[in-house]
């Protein structure tokens, strides 16, 4: 794969791998999201498998695209490493931004 290509790929993954550690946090869901993806981390292929069968039924609820792009990013055994990292990261800023105040 070209270089410049796998880049952006990994540009996105990243923007996905923030976005969906976002949502967590700011819904107060970090404990319990951190213990079932640790849970969770050695059935994660066979689980973004699951979710490409059932994609068309799940589709719908996501912007055009977007489904499948978090499927094949879930795939990576190492994105399910970095979600854990930004949801304890982004915990730690916000636990730090409260004492600061």
């Amino acid at each position: 794969m070209n270089k410049s290509i796998q880049e952006h790929n990994d540009h996105k993954e990243e923007e996905l791998i923030k976005l969906i550690a976002k949502k967590i946090v700011d819904r107060h869901l970090s404990v319990p999201s951190i213990l079932f993806l640790d849970i969770a981390k050695p059935l994660n292929f066979i689980g973004a498998q699951f979710l490409n069968f059932f994609g068309p039924f799940i589709e719908p609820f996501f912007s055009k695209g977007q489904f499948y792009k978090y499927t094949k990013m879930l795939e990576k055994r190492e994105n399910i490493e970095k979600i854990l990292f930004e949801i304890e990261k982004m915990e730690n800023d916000k636990k730090s931004g409260k004492n600061k105040k």
